[in-house]
């Protein structure tokens, strides 16, 4: 049980994000009303700096979006973003798409 005013969510990643993470989940505790770009800032803290580029905020919005967010397995573009609030319980996704032929 989450202490008062903390949630926790579970984060997994794949591929190059699961290598510069260390790890392909985690459970992370977080204050109440953290968005999915406090779980980046997180993220990027807690693997010292190596995710930082690839969490960051692209200059320009793309319609392919270097980096994809997921909560409950709906895509955050169809939510809030990065302000999508996350709640007790959330499980999150983080990837980098690819595409290839």
């Amino acid at each position: 049980m989450p202490a008062s005013g903390t949630i926790t969510v579970k984060v997994r990643s794949i591929a190059l994000l699961k290598t510069l993470l260390g790890q392909g989940e985690l459970d992370l505790s977080l204050p109440e009303g953290t968005q999915v770009d406090g779980l980046l800032s997180v993220l990027t803290e807690r693997s010292e700096g190596r995710l930082a580029s690839y969490l960051a905020e692209p200059a320009e919005k793309s319609a392919h979006a270097p980096l994809r967010v997921m909560v409950n397995g709906r895509d955050t573009t169809a939510l809030a973003g990065r302000q999508t609030v996350l709640k007790e319980g959330d499980e999150v996704l983080i990837m980098i798409p690819i595409a290839g032929g």
